[in-house]
């Protein structure tokens, strides 16, 4: 469906639940409304966990009826924008946090601190969704809440330890001992690689997470020059992508996204791959019982581990919804903790309800050391790449361009890093200029220190 017809159908709704419900509002005339809510990541396992989470919630809202849209990710924050942009977005909104940082600004996303503040399940949050996800990402940047968690995937290294015990190796603890295990896993002759390589899409975010073991977590320094700038961030960038240039990952992978990453782990071609909770539920589909497992992401120098969690997604109102009530309603629903918990294990993905952290089901296998890792006194998540809307334009184009020109030889790492950096450097600098109420990002654990 092109995005012209997408509008006006959204015209449509939105004319047609104004004739039902002038109000807005979701009850008392007991006149049927229709809401509409668009899921950015589709999936066969989604579509069928939605389907039936809004069955559920028609049953209890008889005068509610929630139309199901979806759109791919890859489609997802340019068709977002163009409807935000129309004023025809969807009621309920499935939005990617970072997208924040545009959506926000533009006017695109209705606040949700009243409706938060009031909720019944706010004080089950786990410590990481309270303060983290609201109150670091959301509040004190923006002085509002506009998301509400669906749920955490947290990184981690998936690793062969039928490769491994072939080899003779220790599993990795540090990053130093990570290389040279991607190294030592890697044989030409036997199609086996070391290391499934993002080139693609959200390459850099990989490459940032060793760059912030040599910069403490920090994004920027303290008059906002991204850290990027500094020699240690290009000797680190130099060496992780030397994973790349020394043949220790496939040289198709500088095309690889996500799907062909955990391909190629789980197809025997890579022994290393640095990937997410979701990819749990895909190993234990695809590989034989015994021949991989998870560990945490390797330590710095000093000792910490700086990494962390993030919300996959999150469920916002639309600033053009006319029926905010309703749209609040059905968030509240598909957030309480019996439908967040069963919606994390579909997912595999960690709860943002502690009620749900105590299911045995999470407390063994694989999704046991997401949840560790989490609750690691050692671990620090990374600062952000700040608050700024020119931040859609450099993790959806400009990143992942910058990095694949050095790549293929066409760009040095040196003008890489710089123009990355002077990017991040110029953003950040002018928000803090419009906005000096706002903290530079800062790398702290979960409990603010």
């Amino acid at each position: 469906m092109n995005k012209r017809m997408i509008g006006l159908l959204a015209i449509s709704t939105a004319l047609l639940v104004t004739t039902a419900c002038s109000s807005g509002g979701s009850g008392g005339s007991g006149k049927k409304i229709e809401i509409s809510f668009t899921d950015v990541a589709p999936s066969p396992e989604r579509e069928k966990f939605f389907n039936e989470i809004i069955a559920d919630f028609e049953k209890e809202n008889t005068n509610i009826k929630v139309k199901l849209e979806t759109v791919p990710w890859d489609q997802a924050f340019a068709k977002l924008t163009t409807q935000g942009q129309s004023k025809t977005l969807p009621d309920v909104v499935n939005v990617y946090p970072a997208w924040l940082t545009t959506f926000v600004p533009a006017g695109y996303l209705e606040p949700i601190s009243t409706q938060y503040d009031e909720w019944d399940n706010k004080d089950n949050l786990t410590a990481f969704a309270k303060n983290v996800t609201i109150e670091q990402q959301q509040r004190e940047p923006f002085k509002d809440v506009y998301l509400i968690p669906d749920a955490f995937m947290g990184g981690a290294l998936f690793i062969r330890t039928d490769w491994m015990k072939e080899a003779n190796l220790e599993m990795p603890k540090t990053w130093d001992e990570l290389f040279n295990v991607a190294e030592k896993l890697t044989d030409p002759a036997k199609n086996r690689y070391g290391f499934s390589y993002r080139g693609a899409r959200a390459g850099f975010d990989q490459i940032l997470a060793y760059i912030f073991s040599v910069t403490k977590g920090e994004s920027y320094e303290a008059d906002g020059t991204s850290v990027l700038l500094r020699p240690e961030a290009l000797t680190a960038f130099k060496r992780y992508t030397d994973i790349y240039k020394k043949g220790w990952a496939p040289k198709d992978s500088i095309n690889w996204g996500y799907q062909e990453m955990v391909q190629g782990f789980t197809s025997g071609v890579t022994g290393i791959l640095a990937q997410t909770t979701e990819v749990v539920a895909t190993a234990k589909d695809s590989m034989k019982d015994g021949t991989w497992t998870v560990i945490p992401n390797p330590h710095a120098v000093d000792g910490n581990t700086y990494a962390g969690a993030g919300a996959s997604w999150g469920y916002s109102i639309s600033k053009n919804s006319k029926n905010k009530e309703a749209a609040w309603k059905f968030i509240e629903f598909i957030s309480k903790p019996e439908n967040n918990n069963k919606y994390s294990k579909v997912m595999t993905m960690i709860p943002i309800m502690q009620d749900s952290l105590k299911d045995p089901e999470l407390g063994q296998g694989p999704m046991k050391g997401f949840i560790d890792m989490l609750n690691d006194p050692k671990l620090i998540p990374p600062a952000d790449y700040g608050k700024f809307p020119e931040l859609g334009e450099f993790r959806e184009s400009f990143m992942d361009a910058e990095v694949q020109k050095y790549l293929l030889g066409t760009q040095s790492a040196e003008d890489t890093l710089k123009h990355l950096g002077d990017f991040l450097t110029k953003a950040q600098q002018k928000f803090m200029k419009d906005h000096p109420d706002i903290p530079v990002p800062h790398a702290a654990n979960y409990k603010g220190e």
